[in-house]
């Protein structure tokens, strides 16, 4: 693992606030090399140091770069080096728009994925394609661009716990017409992002701060979840009449977070949401309140980091909601996030 450079792939419009966070927590270890849109590779200043798995809240992918491939071949001679043990393969576009991939891209990486999948079966080298994973899984990232004539870059990473296990983090989702707002995306990415998209939630019980107009109202409605709702502003319509149609409770309390009675709330609830537009000084003592309240076993934050100086606290922020919420503590920002971080707990 001692190889000379890293890669990152982040969100459009944070390729300079990951840059700021690497160079502050790593002192000059790890400097800039390459950069595209949402890419970015790193050169090790010394080879002997060690940087953990993930470089950045701010990185959805980060790994150990192998360099730019202009063929398949070349990418079945870097496999052949990497381990005799089977190897996950993840393809997945650099350019991740934030309300999702479009299909004609995907149908473009399904065609080549099967074809490296062909070409690494007739070199005799295994993928592994169980669908649950394990810490230490070796994944083969091959990152494709804009066009057919960009060369793929490839490298690769080790699963970690915390870690997207969809290619580059970013879920086959995208936002429906039909929904009230992008918290829906960012809710069903968050859920997805840490497997949680699998439970089985119906009849449980979700407090939703910060709920307005219903986005992410609305995913938890059809889940089957009862939902208590807080926002002083108003839900779209759509909202009761899937409660009704779904046949599960949904309230809503018109006042602010910090105005709750924690009395009247649901105590341990099974998610607690929040994505209230407020910055975290300003939020995060509300959560500490209601949480110390009502004790829920899951949550799932949207941290709003709207300027440079936000951004650079990030780490200091999320160490704030270790200490109030259940372990483990993950962030990451996901594809539908802008300037946010999406922390979940539990």
């Amino acid at each position: 693992m001692n190889a000379p450079f890293r890669f990152t792939t982040c969100r459009a419009g944070s390729e300079a606030a990951i840059k700021r966070d690497i160079a502050t927590h790593f002192r000059g270890e790890l400097t800039p090399a390459f950069m595209k849109p949402q890419f970015i590779t790193w050169k090790l200043r010394h080879p002997e140091f060690q940087p953990p798995p993930t470089l950045s809240h701010f990185a959805r992918v980060s790994g150990i770069s192998l360099g730019l491939c202009k063929s398949i071949s070349e990418i079945v001679d870097h496999a052949r080096k990497l381990s005799p043990e089977p190897f996950r393969l993840h393809v997945f576009p650099r350019i991740t728009p934030e309300d999702g991939v479009e299909t004609a891209t995907w149908q473009r990486i399904d065609v080549l994925e099967a074809d490296i999948v062909r070409a690494l079966q007739l070199a005799g080298i295994a993928v592994e394609t169980r669908p649950s994973y394990a810490p230490g899984d070796l994944i083969l990232d091959v990152i494709i661009g804009e066009s057919d004539e960009e060369p793929f870059f490839v490298g690769y990473h080790e699963h970690h716990e915390g870690a997207h296990t969809h290619p580059g983090g970013v879920p086959r989702i995208s936002l429906p017409d039909d929904v009230p707002s992008r918290a829906w995306l960012k809710f069903e990415q968050a859920l997805a992002w840490r497997g949680w998209d699998k439970l089985d939630l119906r009849g449980q019980t979700a407090l939703d701060l910060g709920c307005a107009p219903g986005g992410a109202t609305v995913a938890l409605l059809k889940r089957g979840m009862h939902v208590l709702g807080v926002d002083t502003g108003e839900m779209d319509p759509r909202v009761l009449q899937l409660a009704k149609a779904q046949n599960v409770r949904f309230d809503h309390w018109r006042t602010a977070a910090g105005r709750l009675n924690l009395t009247a709330l649901p105590q341990e609830p099974a998610l607690l949401l929040c994505d209230i537009n407020l910055a975290p000084p300003e939020v995060l003592p509300h959560i500490a309140r209601i949480q110390d309240a009502i004790q829920a076993r899951r949550l799932i934050l949207t941290l709003k980091l709207n300027t440079p100086a936000l951004e650079d606290r990030a780490h200091e922020f999320i160490q704030a909601v270790r200490r109030i919420a259940p372990a483990p503590v993950f962030a990451t920002q996901l594809a539908a996030n802008r300037r946010e971080i999406c922390v979940s707990c539990g």
